[in-house]
C-alpha cells in the first residue's frame, strides 16, 4: 500500500513540475501531436474523440459535416474490428498563425503495422490526406481531402 502511495506522490510531483514549465513546444509539434491523437482515437475506434478533433464548422468538397463525417467513421468502425495506422507526415505548412496545411500518407491494416518495409506483406490500404486546421483553443480539423494512395507513396 505504501509504494503504491509514493508512486501516486511521485507521478503528481512530476504532473506540477511539468505544469509549472514555462517551455512551449512549436506549433509544429503542437501538428504532430494533434495527428498522433487522431491516429490514437482511430486504432482505440472511439469516434467520440475524433469528433472531439473536428471543428463544429468542418465541411469538405464531398458536402460532409462534421456531424456526416463523425457518422461515416462510426459506420467504417463497426464495419472493421482492427485498425492499425502508420502515418507519414509530408509536409506542414503553416499559412497564418492559427491555420496549417498537412499533407499525410496513412496505410491502414487490421494488423500492427510496426515497420514500413512489412506493408507488402501485409493487406493494407493506403490514403493520401490534405488536411486544414484551425487553431481556437486548440487545433482542430477544418476541412480534409482524401484519396487512394500506394505503398511508394510511403516511402
Amino acid at each position: 500500500m505504501k509504494r503504491g502511495a509514493l508512486v501516486l506522490a511521485i507521478l503528481w510531483i512530476n504532473f506540477l513540475i511539468s505544469a509549472c514549465s514555462d517551455e512551449k513546444i512549436s506549433r509544429e509539434d503542437e501538428v504532430r501531436q494533434y495527428i498522433e491523437s487522431g491516429v490514437a482515437a482511430a486504432e482505440d475506434r472511439s469516434s467520440g474523440d475524433i469528433a472531439k478533433l473536428i471543428d463544429a464548422s468542418y465541411f469538405d468538397e464531398r458536402n460532409f459535416t462534421k456531424t456526416q463525417l463523425t457518422k461515416l467513421i462510426r459506420l467504417y468502425f463497426f464495419r472493421v474490428k482492427n485498425i492499425h495506422l502508420f502515418t507519414k507526415i509530408d509536409r506542414i505548412e503553416f499559412i497564418a498563425e492559427n491555420e496549417v496545411l498537412v499533407t499525410l500518407h496513412v496505410a491502414m491494416a487490421g494488423s500492427v503495422i510496426s515497420d514500413p518495409s512489412l506493408l507488402s506483406s501485409i493487406r493494407a490500404r493506403f490514403y493520401k490526406f490534405e488536411l486544414e486546421l484551425v487553431k481556437q483553443d486548440e487545433w482542430l480539423l477544418q476541412r480534409a481531402r482524401w484519396q487512394s494512395a500506394s505503398m511508394g507513396d510511403m516511402q
